[in-house]
């Protein structure tokens, strides 16, 4: 009888996975997306409601809406692995052609470096005031376990994300139910509002970016498995009540230190006391966790492009570049983390909407080849969706589109009008014939 994890081999980890070695169920894509977001990020999502000033009633409703959207979006593009058997980045090809959809690969690439940054980085803070060491030195032990746990492969991923779904349920469980031990400050709670409108449009959008920047990680997972019926509602619900979770300790963190510091770590001593150590170790090991998933993911993204690198090639390489940066942001990363979550998601909202054309609408599921270098109805689809949802942008400091900060109060919402100008844009094009690639 074959070893029962030979599924997992190197030898699929960056191609198709056949049919045959497809035996992952489907739940086991719950535990994956639920460890990855109990974690520092979401629960930094949770920070920003209450910093922005938004009552409790507005911080629940937008959070809970923009989790859950994020989340069906995941759960969708997760049905894209079953069908093909190929990484998520692979799977996009079709739609752009190889060689754009190695530009895209590329973006995806940063895009998982730089969470491996954000969660490196704050889960260094628990870290070090768990052990009371040097800041530098906790990014380079908590490196090396990711690293370490990446460098297997999938296999052992998949297990420790199990493991850690169970901890960080009872860690996080744990830091709500003591933090509504002083639900009288909770309940009391009045902000100070200011724009409501803009508080609402700035979290909804917050915590739907957190989530649907997973999207282009999810068939990196669920090709596995060849069951397509159940992938859909595992991945949704796994990443749906984590993050939720999450977030709202985040909120109750936030409201109880009185005065968010900017650093959730601090926070979660103050407001746990004696308790903190449950708190910081959640914070850290979540880190742990979704690193995992970035890292690994990381690693896939250069091998759809093209690169022939060894696996223990371009996992060193991403992780002696997520170490130089960690050590470089450290001390002021976390000022720039809700500008972060919306830049670096730009590329993402149009590109799932032309994947959802494309697989859903367009060819329904049907199994395909890369023909060509590049597919000008989607290059076309995805750069006017681009062009026309950038007055609707606004990321902070670099810019700020005319629409967002005439009429919307700072409110981006160019996430939704990409998303959505993607999927009408690219089906029309097919339809038509226009634009059709020679």
């Amino acid at each position: 009888m074959k070893n029962s994890s030979s599924h997992y081999s190197d030898i699929y980890d960056y191609g198709e996975v056949p049919e045959n070695k497809r035996v992952v169920k489907p739940r086991e894509l719950f535990p994956i997306w639920f460890a990855s977001n109990l974690t520092i990020g979401d629960f930094a999502v949770g920070f920003i409601p209450v910093i922005l000033g938004l009552n409790l009633f507005y911080t629940f409703i937008s959070l809970f809406i923009g989790t859950l959207a994020g989340s069906i979006l995941l759960g969708v593009i997760s049905l894209t692995g079953p069908k093909t058997g190929l990484p998520q980045m692979a799977v996009s090809k079709r739609a752009f052609g190889n060689n754009f959809g190695n530009l895209l690969s590329s973006f995806q690439w940063v895009n998982t470096l730089g969470w491996t940054v954000v969660n490196l980085v704050l889960a260094a803070f628990a870290f070090t005031l768990i052990f009371r060491i040097n800041a530098i030195i906790s990014i380079l032990i908590l490196t090396l376990i990711i690293f370490l746990l990446t460098y297997t492969g999938h296999h052992l991923v998949a297990i420790f994300e199990k493991i850690m779904g169970i901890v960080l349920a009872i860690l996080f469980i744990f830091i709500i139910i003591e933090s509504f031990t002083k639900y009288a400050t909770i309940i009391s709670y009045k902000p100070v509002e200011t724009a409501i409108g803009a508080g609402i449009g700035i979290t909804l959008a917050a915590s739907f970016s957190d989530i649907i920047s997973w999207t282009p990680y999810a068939a990196d997972y669920s090709r596995y498995t060849k069951d397509k019926k159940s992938v859909f509602s595992y991945a949704f619900s796994g990443s749906f009540i984590a993050g939720f979770l999450s977030e709202i300790a985040g909120v109750f963190v936030a409201i109880l230190s009185l005065n968010p510091s900017g650093n959730p770590a601090l926070d979660m001593r103050i407001v746990l006391g004696p308790y903190a150590i449950i708190g910081l170790s959640a914070i850290f090991l979540g880190g742990i966790a979704a690193n995992a998933i970035n890292l690994y993911s990381n690693s896939l993204s250069l091998k759809v492009i093209g690169f022939k690198f060894k696996r223990s090639t371009v996992v060193i390489i991403g992780s002696i570049i997520t170490v130089v940066l960690s050590i470089l942001t450290y001390n002021k990363f976390y000022l720039f983390y809700e500008d972060f979550l919306f830049i670096l998601d730009y590329w993402i909202t149009p590109w799932i909407g032309i994947i959802i054309a494309d697989f859903f609408i367009i060819n329904k599921g049907k199994r395909f080849k890369i023909k060509n270098a590049y597919n000008k109805q989607g290059i076309t689809a995805y750069m006017i969706a681009l062009i026309i949802s950038t007055p609707f942008m606004d990321p902070g400091f670099l810019y700020k589109g005319i629409i967002s900060s005439l009429y919307l109060g700072g409110v981006d919402v160019s996430y939704y009008i990409s998303f959505v100008m993607a999927i009408m844009i690219y089906s029309i094009l097919k339809k038509s014939g226009a634009f059709a690639t020679v």
